[in-house]
Parts: structure tokens; C-alpha cells; sequence
């Protein structure tokens, strides 16, 4: 029989465990419903506090994967164990625990140990464990100590590097996970606007204050006083996004585990400044983001990992930029762990398959009656935040905010929005202007 498994905040998973002094029929009962239990969530082991039993009982089992390093071990139950040795040598590894669904942490622990203890008959019994079994058998041995995973969390410390809308789930994220400590966060000075001089905050700038985290604004972050700063961080690596400045050799050698950059592209596909828009303009059915290593050319360091999604060609650029900067963010959170343990080893991209994106602006928005409909869709789509699609009608700017393709491929424009005039539903705006706009050719 399957039993619920308690989660972490669950009070008696800090309960002290007793010692198990019976082994008839209600222990037996227990095991075997623990061993259905753990099989059922697909883990590997499972201690009695995470049943809501406080006894020193432990599972495990691991079917070898052929296509996984960790060598496998068999069906074990362990009752009243205690470990006697443990060697000197550590290893760094990525647990995970199904009272922490969803949650992986970097453990340090010992290669091996001896455990001693009884086995489910009572009868006793002694093993010699090493790699992913030692690991497990301390796991389990730890929840009947009252130890939890996340007792064993060692802060790395984190530079975090970006200014635009990109990066600020990743900063929230980073922020509230226990692993990390941001201990500065890198963005572009202040600018102001036009007319009011008012300053305007990046959103990486107001998260950051927001969160309560130190801040350098600066326009270099290759200043040779910002490069000492960074280092006296201490930090052991920095994750950037959305930065919009070149990094120079001082800065990329800074940190022992390098700059990790979260592109919203299928790398080496969109290099450059537009990922997002050019994947519009495109018309790709597949996009995602990528992590890479920041190197000095651009967009071209080591893929640490990449995350896929099927586009619909409804998206316009600012949806698909904040699924993207969530699936980023994601993405991070799950390989972070990995990474720093070496487990995640990087891999080079192939540079013959490169593709690059460019900066826009204002003139690239502008269509004409030869422009294509195909086009002028995607282009709405992509350049909705800016510089929106616009057309000239006796010198009259007019833009186009909303439009979509019928079943034979001809553009039907939803809405538009006439120079000095608010934005309106296209059938309202040819109520009152003659001729009809004339484009999608």
C-alpha cells in the first residue's frame, strides 16, 4: 500500500527516531508498503520519518541505466543503521529527495562509508558502500538524524550582470533560492527621458532595489575600478542576460566558474542583439533559450544546456520574450547544480550552422503597398513593442497595431492607429478616411 510521502515542512520530519525493537508483522507491513512507496515515486531511497513513521528504517534500491555513470544497487532495507566509516575523500553531487519535490542542491559528502544495522528480520548485517549508494545510504541515514537535504546548503556566491526585462526572473529566482547569494548585481546607469529629464529605473535596477541587493550602475562595467570590485566579491561565478555591453578579458576571467549567459535562442541560430524579433520575422516554428559560457565573440561560448518550445505564429515579441525570460530562468535554476559540480560539462557550437540578429530601428518598422502580407504580419508580431509597423497615407503616419492572415494568405489589419490619434478597430477607422489603406500585396 502506497502512503503519502510528508513534504518539508512537515514537523516530524525534525522528530527524533526511535529505535525499531519489533520485527513481526506490522514492521514487515511497513517496509513492504515503504518499498511500494518509494518504487511509486520513482526515487531511490525513502527513510520512515518521510512515511510519518519515527523509526530508523531505510530503503533504497537503483536499476542500473545503461546510459547513466552511476552503477546500480539492489533492493536494501536498513533498520537501527549506524554508520562507522567514512572516508576522507568527498565528492560534490546533485541530490534531490522527494520530501523536496522539484528541488536539487549541490551536497558535499564523504565517497564511501560502513554502515552497520539489522536487516528487516532484525537479523545483522554490515555494508560497504561507495559513490551513489554511499550517497544515498547518508541521505537516508541523515532524515533519521532529523537531517534534512537542504541543512547541507553551502551559498555560492553570484554576480548577477543584465538590465533589460530578460533577466528579471532570473534575479528573482537566484535571489530566493537558498543555494545563492547575489552579492552584487551589475546593470546600465540610469538614463533619462526626453522632455522630463525624470530618471527612469531598468527593470533590472528596480528589481534589484526591490530585493534589497547591492547594485553597481555603470557605464563599463570594463572600468578598471568595476573590475575590482567584482573581485573582491569573492564570487564564484556570474549569470548574465539582456547586459547590452561588451566584455572585456579582465572581466571574463573574473570568475572561477566563468559568466553564464541566458540567450533567448536555439544557439548558434540568432546570434546577436534581436534574438527574439528575428525569430518572428522568421517565422521559426521552434524556438527556446540557451545557456551558454560568455566568451569574447559574440553569442559563441560553450552551450552548457538549451530548452526547447513549439511556437504557434501567434506570439508578438514582448509575449515570447517573457516566456522566454521564465524558461531561462527555469532552465538556470535546474542546470545550476549540475554545472557547478561538473556534471554539466559545456560544449562548443557549431560555428558553420551560425545565424546573427541585428539592432533595429525606427525606419525598419515602415511598409509599403509592395510589402508582402506574410511580412506585415510577422512584423506586427515582432516589432509590437518597437518600432511598431507603420504605413504613409498622403504623409500621414499610420500604424499598424493588429492585423492576421486569412486561409488564402491575404493580411486583414484588426486595428491601426493614426498619427496624433488613438489607436482604433480598423473597420471604425475607414468610417471616417477615404481611401481604404492599400498594402500586403
Amino acid at each position: 500500500m502506497k502512503i503519502e510521502i510528508k513534504k518539508e515542512n512537515d514537523l516530524i520530519l525534525r522528530k527524533p527516531t526511535d529505535l525499531v525493537v519489533d520485527f513481526g508483522f506490522e514492521h514487515q507491513q511497513l517496509v513492504e508498503n515503504m518499498i511500494e512507496t518509494m518504487r511509486d515515486a520513482k526515487g531511490i531511497g525513502l527513510a520512515a520519518p518521510q512515511v510519518g513513521v519515527s523509526k530508523k528504517i531505510f530503503v533504497c534500491e537503483f536499476e542500473e541505466d545503461p546510459d547513466l555513470e552511476y552503477k546500480g544497487f539492489p533492493l536494501t532495507v536498513v533498520c537501527n543503521p549506524k554508520i562507522i566509516k567514512s572516508s576522507q575523500k568527498t565528492i560534490n553531487m546533485v541530490e534531490g529527495c522527494l520530501s523536496f519535490p522539484g528541488r536539487e542542491i549541490l551536497v558535499r559528502r564523504p565517497k564511501s562509508v560502513e554502515i552497520v544495522g539489522q536487516d528487516r528480520y532484525g537479523n545483522p548485517i554490515s555494508i560497504k558502500a561507495k559513490d551513489l549508494f554511499s550517497r544515498v545510504i547518508q541521505h537516508e541515514y541523515d532524515h533519521l538524524q532529523s537531517t534534512l537535504m537542504i541543512d547541507h546548503i553551502k551559498e555560492t556566491k553570484i554576480v548577477f550582470i543584465g538590465s533589460g526585462t530578460l533577466g528579471t526572473y532570473a534575479l528573482q529566482y537566484l535571489a530566493s533560492d537558498p543555494q545563492y547569494k547575489v552579492v552584487k548585481v551589475v546593470t546600465g546607469k540610469l538614463n533619462t527621458t526626453g522632455r522630463s529629464k525624470d530618471k527612469v529605473f531598468n527593470p533590472i535596477a528596480k528589481l534589484a532595489k526591490e530585493l534589497k541587493l547591492p547594485i553597481l550602475e555603470t557605464e563599463d562595467i570594463n572600468d578598471e575600478k568595476n573590475v575590482q570590485l567584482l573581485k573582491n566579491t569573492k564570487a564564484k561565478l556570474a549569470v548574465m542576460a539582456d547586459f547590452g555591453q561588451f566584455l572585456k578579458s579582465p572581466v571574463l576571467n573574473l570568475f572561477e566558474k566563468g559568466i553564464i549567459n541566458i540567450h533567448p535562442s536555439l544557439l548558434p541560430k540568432h546570434r546577436g542583439p534581436s534574438p527574439v524579433v528575428q525569430t518572428i520575422l522568421d517565422g521559426d516554428k521552434i524556438t527556446g533559450v540557451t545557456l551558454i559560457l560568455t566568451v569574447a565573440k559574440l553569442d559563441a561560448g560553450p552551450i552548457i544546456s538549451q530548452s526547447k518550445v513549439k511556437l504557434s505564429g501567434a506570439e508578438t515579441a514582448s509575449i515570447l520574450k517573457d516566456f522566454l525570460a521564465k524558461m531561462g530562468a527555469e532552465l538556470l535554476l535546474a542546470c545550476l547544480p549540475y554545472y557547478l559540480a561538473g556534471e554539466l560539462p559545456p560544449y562548443g557550437q557549431s560555428e558553420g550552422k551560425a545565424t546573427y540578429s541585428r539592432l533595429f530601428d525606427k525606419k525598419d518598422g515602415e511598409i509599403t503597398a509592395e510589402t508582402p502580407a506574410i511580412e506585415i504580419e510577422r512584423m506586427v508580431r515582432a516589432f509590437d513593442h518597437w518600432p511598431s509597423v507603420f504605413i504613409f497615407q498622403d504623409g500621414i503616419r499610420i500604424r499598424i497595431t493588429g492585423c492576421h492572415l486569412d486561409t488564402s494568405g491575404n493580411l486583414i489589419v484588426d486595428r491601426v492607429q493614426r498619427e496624433g490619434k488613438k489607436e482604433m478597430a480598423y473597420e471604425e477607422y475607414l468610417r471616417g478616411h477615404n481611401p481604404k489603406l492599400t498594402f500586403g500585396a
